[in-house]
């Protein structure tokens, strides 16, 4: 599909510098860790939004129907997606969560994303001025 854009075709060029074909797979098929050789793509159906920014979470369904939280790490602040863009996202992280509440179970999968760049939205690959700049501070200390 077009909304794969650089992760179609073997074009994507994977974290070893290797240009790669990646397989569109179901979010249902993923396996918890890193999926290399695998592409998942979807439409966004929240975002939502925490005092600390970071991540930013938005949740993602496929064709196949389950909802997965997607959170996307090192993005500068006026980042996002809309509810109902197009994401794929090359070689997904997936993390599997298990939650107690208040005598209750709770479990949810999440795909962590290192940074925008990895992020394809509406076929378009995420430009460097989505992800945040590193920053150093140092103090001077008296003794």
């Amino acid at each position: 599909p077009a909304h794969l854009g650089p992760c179609g075709v073997g074009r994507y060029q994977s974290a070893s510098g290797q240009k790669v074909s990646l397989e569109l797979k179901p979010l249902s098929a993923l396996q918890p860790g890193v999926n290399s050789g695998a592409v998942v793509l979807g439409k966004v159906v929240f975002s939502l939004t925490t005092e600390e920014k970071v991540p930013f979470t938005f949740g993602l369904v496929d064709s196949d129907g389950p909802c997965y939280a997607v959170m996307v790490y090192n993005m500068v602040q006026s980042w996002g997606v809309l509810i109902g863009d197009s994401v794929a996202i090359p070689e997904p992280n997936l993390r599997l969560h298990q939650i107690q509440h208040k005598g209750k179970d709770y479990s949810f999968s999440s795909v962590r994303v290192e940074t925008p760049l990895l992020l394809v939205v509406n076929g378009k690959p995420q430009g460097s001025s989505s992800q945040a700049a590193a920053t150093v501070a140092s103090r001077s200390q008296c003794e």
